[in-house]
């Protein structure tokens, strides 16, 4: 690899002089906002499955209900 191929280039930041549209604005933060909305229903869903086969599980394992128990 020679020099030239390994020389990172240099990058600008060019700053927008334009104000943003806050229509533009609301509209993006109601889509994050529904779109977090979905994660963390997704999220509540998955943990309540995780937390029931955890329990199945231990149900049939007693033993390592108790070894969980101890630690």
């Amino acid at each position: 690899m020679s020099k030239k191929d390994s020389k990172v280039e240099e990058t600008k930041v060019v700053e927008n002089k334009q104000e943003p549209n806050i229509k533009d604005v609301i509209q993006t933060l109601k889509a994050q906002l529904q779109e977090h909305q979905k994660q963390s229903e997704y999220h509540q869903t998955m943990a309540v499955k995780a937390q029931g086969a955890l329990e199945v599980l231990l149900q049939l394992h007693p033993q390592q209900q108790e070894e969980n128990n101890n630690k």
